[in-house]
């Protein structure tokens, strides 16, 4: 498939640190080379630049938000802890991360009682987890069909307790559950919202930085570094090399590495569209120090030590969740569930992308594709798409979990630039 210079520019983008210069780190105190001069480049404490992204976002102080943020693996614990003691009865928990609260769904008396028990506040709720992922996996299938229109999404709401079926403004939503096999029985289970314009997958030596290809046809992101059988890899947006073998890949500011290469490396692998990733071979992965678990964030940088194995067990919904991206910067959302579908056009296909990880009031445009996503200091995966800029009422960023690349290579670390 042939793709032109402006579709790749609007069809994905990878997370990189756009426009930094990075210097060669030295032995005790890694630095990194700015317009502005070299500044020590030292692991924040948890959670790092989430506290300074939110609390502008919030405007709230940033020690308030910091304090909450730190208290937020407590709640995320408690609010595991109680979805698994439900078992089959499970509806649903999530996170006020800001109030300092765990809220859970119930479906009556006793879950109640046990809910204010364990010092959560509940809510009832008509539907447990189980009989709305089934709604989930009969649109999973439509879409597999290709019998669900481009630019539309869903995924579970636990605070609706429903399914979210996101669709262009226009689209006959109810013919389409028809199609999908949503019964009457189950229609109230989906909850429709529309947009205008598209949700799109975007294209655009640490996260945030921007990615060319040898034909510099578009521009994407740098994500995660990972390596595997030896091998070091740059994880990015599959979709960003469309219609191109195995091409080799430059930073977009041609800054050069610490033998004067421009070039980071080729493009090893690539997944899409059920998966939405693609792995650079790094020619010299040491020489983009400090490469590896850095990420840049709005006031310097994030380090992650680790990777999220399952993001829909190990993350609560309204755990926060912050990306960096040569597009958008850094910026910070909630999670919303770690088995996401979305649709999206790509010249005249549709294609669809499974089990992505939604993040909801995380704003990201073209060129952030395959930018880099945190959880604290465990990498989540790399941004694959989402709503178009100004056209949904709370925007929301569709993120590939690195826990399918591990599925797909087998054993996977996270590279750290220490060592």
């Amino acid at each position: 498939m042939k793709v032109s210079r402006k579709t790749l520019a609007r069809a994905g983008a990878a997370l990189l640190l756009a426009g930094v210069t990075l210097a060669p780190a030295a032995a005790q105190s890694p630095a990194v080379a700015s317009a502005t001069g070299t500044v020590a480049l030292t692991p924040p404490a948890a959670p790092g630049g989430a506290a300074h992204a939110l609390a502008q976002q919030l405007g709230l102080p940033e020690q308030q938000v910091a304090q909450r943020l730190a208290a937020e693996g407590g709640l995320s614990k408690t609010a595991r802890a109680f979805r698994d003691s439900q078992g089959a009865r499970a509806a649903g928990v999530w996170l006020d991360v800001m109030d300092g609260e765990v809220h859970a769904n119930v479906l009556d008396d006793e879950g109640e009682r046990a809910a204010r028990a364990a010092g959560i506040i509940p809510q009832r709720a008509a539907y447990t987890t189980a009989e709305l992922r089934e709604v989930h996996e009969r649109l999973d299938a439509a879409a597999e069909k290709k019998l669900t229109p481009g630019d539309s999404s869903w995924s579970l709401d636990s605070r609706t307790n429903r399914v979210v079926l996101d669709v262009p403004a226009g689209t006959d939503a109810e013919a389409m559950l028809r199609t999908a096999g949503i019964t009457d029985a189950d229609r109230a289970k989906v909850s429709v919202t529309t947009h205008q314009g598209t949700a799109y997958a975007r294209t655009g030596l640490v996260g945030g930085d921007g990615l060319r290809d040898e034909n510099n046809t578009g521009t994407c992101s740098a994500g995660i570094m990972i390596k595997q059988a030896g091998v070091t890899y740059l994880v990015t947006a599959g979709h960003c090399w469309l219609g191109q073998s195995n091409p080799a890949v430059r930073r977009d500011d041609s800054w050069p590495d610490n033998q004067g290469n421009t070039r980071i490396g080729h493009i090893a692998d690539r997944q899409f569209p059920a998966s939405d990733y693609a792995l650079i071979a790094m020619d010299n992965p040491r020489g983009w120090t400090p490469g590896g678990s850095a990420v840049k964030t709005s006031n310097g940088y994030n380090v992650y030590n680790d990777y999220i194995r399952s993001a829909d067990n190990q993350i609560v919904d309204g755990g926060t969740i912050c990306a960096s991206g040569v597009a958008s910067g850094w910026r910070c959302g909630t999670f919303v569930d770690g088995i996401s579908t979305y649709t999206t056009t790509i010249g005249n296909e549709t294609y669809t992308s499974t089990r992505q990880v939604k993040v909801a009031g995380m704003q990201s445009d073209y060129g952030d594709s395959g930018g880099a996503a945190l959880y604290g200091t465990s990498a989540v995966g790399t941004v694959t798409g989402g709503s178009t800029p100004g056209s949904a009422p709370r925007p929301y960023t569709y993120i590939q979990p690195l826990s399918t690349v591990a599925r797909d290579l087998g054993a996977i670390s996270t590279v750290d630039w220490h060592q």
